[in-house]
Protein backbone atom coordinates (compact mmCIF):
# COMPACT_ATOMS: atom_id res chain seq x y z
CA UNK A 1 0.00 0.00 0.00
CA UNK A 2 1.40 3.70 -0.78
CA UNK A 3 2.01 5.88 1.55
CA UNK A 4 -0.63 8.06 0.63
CA UNK A 5 -3.36 5.45 0.31
CA UNK A 6 -1.76 4.55 3.76
CA UNK A 7 -2.76 8.27 5.12
CA UNK A 8 -6.26 7.74 3.17
CA UNK A 9 -6.72 4.73 5.02
CA UNK A 10 -5.38 6.24 8.73
CA UNK A 11 -7.74 9.46 8.14
CA UNK A 12 -10.96 7.46 7.30
CA UNK A 13 -10.64 5.34 10.30
CA UNK A 14 -10.66 8.39 12.66
CA UNK A 15 -13.61 9.22 11.07
CA UNK A 16 -15.17 6.37 11.23
CA UNK A 17 -14.04 5.26 14.46
CA UNK A 18 -16.21 8.58 15.76
CA UNK A 19 -19.38 6.67 15.07
CA UNK A 20 -20.31 4.20 17.40
CA UNK A 21 -22.48 2.33 15.30
CA UNK A 22 -19.80 1.07 12.55
CA UNK A 23 -16.84 1.62 15.14
CA UNK A 24 -15.86 -1.74 15.15
CA UNK A 25 -16.70 -2.81 11.46
CA UNK A 26 -18.26 -6.13 10.57
CA UNK A 27 -18.03 -7.73 7.05
CA UNK A 28 -20.80 -10.34 8.37
CA UNK A 29 -24.32 -8.05 9.51
CA UNK A 30 -25.05 -7.19 6.09
CA UNK A 31 -24.68 -10.55 4.56
CA UNK A 32 -26.43 -11.91 7.49
CA UNK A 33 -29.60 -9.79 6.80
CA UNK A 34 -29.12 -10.64 2.86
CA UNK A 35 -28.51 -14.56 3.56
CA UNK A 36 -31.77 -14.48 5.41
CA UNK A 37 -34.03 -13.02 2.80
CA UNK A 38 -33.00 -16.38 0.40
CA UNK A 39 -35.10 -19.27 -0.11
CA UNK A 40 -33.95 -22.64 -2.14
CA UNK A 41 -35.27 -21.24 -5.40
CA UNK A 42 -33.16 -18.19 -4.81
CA UNK A 43 -30.55 -19.59 -4.05
CA UNK A 44 -30.81 -22.00 -7.16
CA UNK A 45 -31.58 -19.26 -9.47
CA UNK A 46 -27.95 -17.82 -8.39
CA UNK A 47 -26.35 -21.48 -9.30
CA UNK A 48 -27.93 -21.34 -12.72
CA UNK A 49 -26.67 -17.85 -13.61
CA UNK A 50 -24.49 -19.15 -16.25
CA UNK A 51 -26.90 -20.71 -18.21
CA UNK A 52 -26.82 -23.46 -15.76
CA UNK A 53 -23.20 -24.89 -16.17
CA UNK A 54 -21.93 -26.58 -12.96
CA UNK A 55 -25.05 -25.50 -10.95
CA UNK A 56 -24.84 -28.55 -8.91
CA UNK A 57 -21.52 -27.22 -7.67
CA UNK A 58 -22.35 -23.62 -7.43
CA UNK A 59 -25.75 -24.33 -5.40
CA UNK A 60 -23.40 -26.37 -3.01
CA UNK A 61 -20.85 -23.64 -2.18
CA UNK A 62 -24.15 -20.83 -2.26
CA UNK A 63 -25.96 -23.30 0.35
CA UNK A 64 -23.02 -23.08 2.69
CA UNK A 65 -22.22 -19.48 2.39
CA UNK A 66 -26.22 -18.43 3.10
CA UNK A 67 -26.19 -21.17 5.84
CA UNK A 68 -22.86 -20.17 7.54
CA UNK A 69 -22.69 -16.66 6.83
CA UNK A 70 -19.36 -16.99 6.57
CA UNK A 71 -16.88 -17.21 2.68
CA UNK A 72 -14.75 -19.40 2.08
CA UNK A 73 -10.58 -18.06 1.75
CA UNK A 74 -10.58 -17.99 -1.24
CA UNK A 75 -13.47 -17.51 -2.87
CA UNK A 76 -13.43 -19.93 -5.58
CA UNK A 77 -14.65 -19.83 -8.98
CA UNK A 78 -17.52 -21.73 -7.38
CA UNK A 79 -19.72 -19.77 -6.66
CA UNK A 80 -17.83 -16.49 -7.48
CA UNK A 81 -18.45 -17.05 -11.43
CA UNK A 82 -22.64 -17.16 -10.77
CA UNK A 83 -21.93 -14.16 -8.18
CA UNK A 84 -20.56 -11.97 -10.57
CA UNK A 85 -23.02 -12.61 -13.25
CA UNK A 86 -26.24 -11.98 -10.48
CA UNK A 87 -24.28 -8.90 -9.21
CA UNK A 88 -25.53 -7.56 -12.97
CA UNK A 89 -29.45 -7.88 -12.49
CA UNK A 90 -31.27 -5.50 -13.66
CA UNK A 91 -34.73 -5.85 -11.47
CA UNK A 92 -36.38 -2.45 -12.80
CA UNK A 93 -36.74 -4.32 -16.16
CA UNK A 94 -38.46 -7.31 -15.25
CA UNK A 95 -42.10 -8.00 -14.60
CA UNK A 96 -43.44 -6.76 -11.08
CA UNK A 97 -43.37 -10.76 -10.16
CA UNK A 98 -39.36 -10.75 -10.67
CA UNK A 99 -37.87 -7.62 -8.95
CA UNK A 100 -38.29 -8.90 -5.88
CA UNK A 101 -36.57 -11.82 -6.48
CA UNK A 102 -33.69 -10.51 -8.58
CA UNK A 103 -33.27 -7.98 -5.74
CA UNK A 104 -32.85 -10.65 -3.30
CA UNK A 105 -30.79 -12.05 -5.11
CA UNK A 106 -28.78 -9.44 -6.38
CA UNK A 107 -27.86 -8.13 -2.53
CA UNK A 108 -26.92 -11.67 -1.63
CA UNK A 109 -24.28 -11.85 -4.30
CA UNK A 110 -22.87 -8.17 -4.69
CA UNK A 111 -22.62 -8.58 -0.53
CA UNK A 112 -20.41 -12.15 -0.70
CA UNK A 113 -18.47 -10.08 -3.55
CA UNK A 114 -17.43 -7.17 -1.25
CA UNK A 115 -16.83 -9.10 1.50
CA UNK A 116 -14.96 -11.09 -0.80
CA UNK A 117 -12.83 -8.01 -1.70
CA UNK A 118 -11.51 -7.69 1.90
CA UNK A 119 -9.85 -11.03 1.87
CA UNK A 120 -5.89 -10.61 0.54
CA UNK A 121 -6.54 -14.20 -0.77
CA UNK A 122 -9.17 -12.84 -3.25
CA UNK A 123 -6.84 -10.20 -4.52
CA UNK A 124 -6.85 -11.01 -7.72
CA UNK A 125 -10.31 -11.53 -8.42
CA UNK A 126 -11.06 -8.37 -7.55
CA UNK A 127 -11.35 -5.34 -10.08
CA UNK A 128 -14.05 -2.38 -10.32
CA UNK A 129 -15.56 -2.57 -7.07
CA UNK A 130 -18.01 0.66 -7.25
CA UNK A 131 -19.93 -1.65 -9.59
CA UNK A 132 -20.58 -4.37 -7.58
CA UNK A 133 -21.26 -1.16 -5.05
CA UNK A 134 -24.02 0.77 -6.70
CA UNK A 135 -25.55 -2.69 -7.52
CA UNK A 136 -25.97 -3.52 -4.39
CA UNK A 137 -27.49 0.40 -3.15
CA UNK A 138 -30.13 -0.39 -5.90
CA UNK A 139 -31.43 -3.96 -5.18
CA UNK A 140 -31.44 -2.75 -0.55
CA UNK A 141 -33.39 0.04 -2.15
CA UNK A 142 -35.87 -1.91 -3.99
CA UNK A 143 -35.83 -4.07 -1.33
CA UNK A 144 -36.99 -1.07 1.81
CA UNK A 145 -34.54 -2.68 3.95
CA UNK A 146 -33.76 -1.17 7.51
CA UNK A 147 -30.11 -1.86 7.12
CA UNK A 148 -28.09 1.08 6.82
CA UNK A 149 -25.44 0.25 9.73
CA UNK A 150 -25.37 -2.94 8.53
CA UNK A 151 -23.98 -1.65 5.27
CA UNK A 152 -22.23 1.22 6.92
CA UNK A 153 -20.38 -1.34 9.06
CA UNK A 154 -19.73 -3.46 5.90
CA UNK A 155 -18.13 -0.61 4.37
CA UNK A 156 -16.16 0.93 7.35
CA UNK A 157 -14.13 -2.86 7.63
CA UNK A 158 -13.72 -3.09 3.84
CA UNK A 159 -12.50 0.01 2.85
CA UNK A 160 -8.60 -0.49 4.55
CA UNK A 161 -8.52 -3.79 2.94
CA UNK A 162 -9.23 -2.79 -0.57
CA UNK A 163 -6.60 -4.26 -3.00
CA UNK A 164 -3.85 -1.49 -3.82
CA UNK A 165 -5.25 -1.72 -7.44
CA UNK A 166 -8.61 -0.77 -6.38
CA UNK A 167 -7.16 2.49 -4.80
CA UNK A 168 -9.37 4.40 -7.57
CA UNK A 169 -12.51 2.97 -5.99
CA UNK A 170 -11.88 4.14 -2.77
CA UNK A 171 -14.09 7.21 -3.58
CA UNK A 172 -17.17 5.66 -4.32
CA UNK A 173 -17.13 3.69 -1.40
CA UNK A 174 -16.94 6.83 0.70
CA UNK A 175 -19.68 8.26 -1.53
CA UNK A 176 -22.01 5.01 -0.54
CA UNK A 177 -21.13 5.67 2.93
CA UNK A 178 -22.43 8.76 2.79
CA UNK A 179 -25.99 7.75 0.93
CA UNK A 180 -26.34 5.68 3.52
CA UNK A 181 -24.81 7.82 6.97
CA UNK A 182 -27.29 10.40 5.60
CA UNK A 183 -30.09 8.01 7.04
CA UNK A 184 -28.78 8.19 10.26
CA UNK A 185 -28.72 11.59 11.49
CA UNK A 186 -28.78 10.80 15.23
CA UNK A 187 -25.26 8.18 14.70
CA UNK A 188 -23.61 11.05 12.08
CA UNK A 189 -23.85 14.53 13.78
CA UNK A 190 -22.64 16.90 11.54
CA UNK A 191 -18.88 17.08 12.51
CA UNK A 192 -19.06 13.29 11.23
CA UNK A 193 -20.35 13.96 8.13
CA UNK A 194 -18.67 17.04 7.23
CA UNK A 195 -15.97 14.83 7.81
CA UNK A 196 -16.57 12.44 5.92
CA UNK A 197 -17.57 14.67 2.87
CA UNK A 198 -13.96 16.08 3.04
CA UNK A 199 -12.56 13.22 3.05
CA UNK A 200 -14.01 12.02 0.03
CA UNK A 201 -13.38 14.91 -1.94
CA UNK A 202 -9.68 14.17 -0.68
CA UNK A 203 -9.59 10.98 -2.38
CA UNK A 204 -11.32 11.43 -5.23
CA UNK A 205 -8.70 13.98 -6.26
CA UNK A 206 -6.19 11.40 -5.33
CA UNK A 207 -7.85 8.87 -7.34
CA UNK A 208 -7.95 10.56 -10.74
CA UNK A 209 -4.11 12.01 -9.91
CA UNK A 210 -3.10 8.26 -9.53
CA UNK A 211 -4.75 7.38 -12.72
CA UNK A 212 -2.88 9.94 -14.65
CA UNK A 213 0.54 10.08 -12.77
CA UNK A 214 1.72 14.05 -13.44
CA UNK A 215 -1.06 15.11 -15.42
CA UNK A 216 -3.72 18.02 -14.43
CA UNK A 217 -6.54 15.92 -12.18
CA UNK A 218 -9.39 16.95 -14.82
CA UNK A 219 -12.19 14.85 -16.57
CA UNK A 220 -15.76 14.22 -14.87
CA UNK A 221 -15.67 14.49 -10.80
CA UNK A 222 -15.39 11.08 -9.18
CA UNK A 223 -15.88 8.80 -12.97
CA UNK A 224 -12.80 9.92 -13.72
CA UNK A 225 -10.96 7.74 -11.36
CA UNK A 226 -11.90 4.62 -12.30
CA UNK A 227 -11.28 2.37 -15.36
CA UNK A 228 -14.70 0.19 -14.92
CA UNK A 229 -17.09 2.63 -16.15
CA UNK A 230 -19.81 0.89 -17.27
CA UNK A 231 -22.42 1.87 -14.39
CA UNK A 232 -21.16 5.78 -14.16
CA UNK A 233 -24.70 6.71 -15.41
CA UNK A 234 -26.24 5.25 -11.83
CA UNK A 235 -23.64 6.75 -9.74
CA UNK A 236 -24.45 9.85 -11.64
CA UNK A 237 -28.29 9.32 -10.32
CA UNK A 238 -27.21 8.62 -7.12
CA UNK A 239 -25.34 12.28 -7.25
CA UNK A 240 -28.79 13.95 -8.64
CA UNK A 241 -30.47 12.33 -5.40
CA UNK A 242 -28.17 12.75 -2.63
CA UNK A 243 -29.62 15.99 -1.11
CA UNK A 244 -33.04 14.22 -1.21
CA UNK A 245 -31.55 12.12 1.84
CA UNK A 246 -31.42 15.62 4.01
CA UNK A 247 -33.71 16.80 6.41
CA UNK A 248 -34.09 19.45 8.83
CA UNK A 249 -31.53 17.78 11.34
CA UNK A 250 -28.54 18.30 9.15
CA UNK A 251 -26.99 21.75 9.59
CA UNK A 252 -26.09 24.87 6.75
CA UNK A 253 -22.94 23.60 6.22
CA UNK A 254 -23.62 19.81 5.97
CA UNK A 255 -26.55 20.75 3.25
CA UNK A 256 -23.90 22.54 1.30
CA UNK A 257 -21.34 20.06 0.97
CA UNK A 258 -24.13 17.30 0.67
CA UNK A 259 -25.20 19.83 -2.39
CA UNK A 260 -21.98 20.61 -3.63
CA UNK A 261 -20.81 16.74 -3.78
CA UNK A 262 -23.89 15.41 -5.76
CA UNK A 263 -24.09 18.80 -8.30
CA UNK A 264 -20.43 17.70 -9.21
CA UNK A 265 -21.46 14.48 -10.03
CA UNK A 266 -24.25 14.43 -11.55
Amino acid sequence: MTSRMQEHVVEFQSLAGSVSSISSGNPNSLLKATAGLLDDADLQSIARADYGNDSEEHLARLVDIARLCELPSPLQWHPREVLELTRWSEPGQQGPGMVANLSRQCAFACTVLLVSYGDPRNAGASYGGNQTLINLIGSLEALGLDVEDDVLSLLFWLIPRLPEHEAGEIPFFGLAMLWFALGRPHQWNDAALLGLCEWIMVAEEAARRRRSPGMDASGAWLVSGTGYDTHCDRWRKLGRRLADRLDMRHGPEVREAVQLIGAMLA
